[in-house]
């Protein structure tokens, strides 16, 4: 009978351990890497509400510690395009 125990403990303790490094385990660690995604993902976000909507404005800001040429550059700005093909 005190055999039969032993087997059954050591039987519970193989299938908790399958059950903890194969199912729980990736659970916590694919949850971890998602709301690292999600982080990110809400950074990158709040950077692009941040900066100026327009091309022109990075340009000014970029050109005013110079003073004439702001004036100057203020009619010849404009942003390259490049076309992006999927």
């Amino acid at each position: 009978m005190n055999i039969a125990r032993v087997l059954l403990y050591i039987l519970l303790a193989v299938f908790l351990y399958k059950f903890v490094f194969g199912l729980l385990v990736p659970i916590v660690k694919m949850t971890w890497r998602v709301r690292r995604q999600v982080k990110e993902f809400q950074r990158q976000h709040q950077e692009q509400h941040d900066t100026p909507h327009n091309g022109t404005s990075a340009t000014h800001a970029s050109t005013a510690g110079n003073g004439a040429t702001a004036s100057q550059s203020k009619a010849g700005d404009y942003i390259d395009f490049e076309e992006v093909k999927e």
